[in-house]
C-alpha cells in the first residue's frame, strides 16, 4: 500500500488579491470568463465575458496564479446623476476560507477611494446580499468594519448595503 500526503491546507498567506480595475489585459480576461462558468458562477459565456470588463480585483492563488477569486464592480448613476459602483465577489467553493473576502473587498474599497477623488468617479458603493449566512450578526459586523450600512431591502426581500467613498 502507497500512502501520500494529504494536501496542506491553504492559509491566506497562500493567496495575492491584485487591484486590475481598468487595466486587465485579454489573458486575464479569458482566465476570469473561464473560471466563472468553471465554477459555475455564471453559466453564459456572453455574460460572463461581459462581466469580465468589471473586473476590480482579482484574488489568485500565490504560487501558481490559479484564479480564486473575483470582485466585480459595475458603474451605474443613480437617481441624482451622481456615479456609484455596484459590486459582486464570487470565491470558488475550495478557497472559501474566513477572511478572505474581506482581503478582497478591502482591496476593492482602497481602489475605489483613490479614484474617488476624480472627478466623476464612483461616490459609493452598493451591493444588495443574496446570501442570507451574511445577514448573521457576525457578517453583519463585518460589513461593519468595512464601512458599510443597511440602507434597505430590495422587493425580494434581499438586503442592501452601502458605503460612501468621499
Amino acid at each position: 500500500m502507497i500512502t501520500t500526503p494529504a494536501p496542506a491546507a491553504k492559509k491566506h498567506d497562500d493567496f495575492q488579491v491584485l487591484w486590475v480595475f481598468g487595466a486587465i489585459s485579454q489573458a486575464l480576461r479569458q482566465q476570469i470568463v473561464a473560471f466563472w462558468l468553471q465554477e459555475g458562477a455564471l453559466t453564459n459565456a456572453d455574460e460572463a465575458w461581459r462581466r469580465s470588463w468589471e473586473v476590480a480585483c482579482v484574488l489568485q492563488e500565490a504560487e501558481s496564479g490559479r484564479i480564486a477569486g473575483v470582485c466585480t464592480v459595475a458603474i451605474r448613476l443613480d437617481d441624482q446623476d451622481m456615479s456609484y459602483g455596484y459590486f459582486r465577489i464570487f470565491i470558488r467553493p475550495a478557497s472559501r476560507l474566513v477572511g478572505l473576502n474581506y482581503r478582497l473587498m478591502k482591496m476593492m474599497i482602497e481602489g475605489f477611494e483613490v479614484l474617488a477623488r476624480e472627478p466623476g468617479a464612483p461616490h459609493r458603493l452598493l451591493a444588495t446580499i443574496e446570501n442570507r449566512k451574511l445577514e448573521r450578526r457576525a457578517s453583519q459586523k463585518f460589513i461593519a468594519r468595512l464601512g458599510f450600512t443597511s440602507v434597505g431591502r430590495t422587493v425580494d426581500g434581499e438586503w442592501v448595503i452601502h458605503r460612501p467613498l468621499r
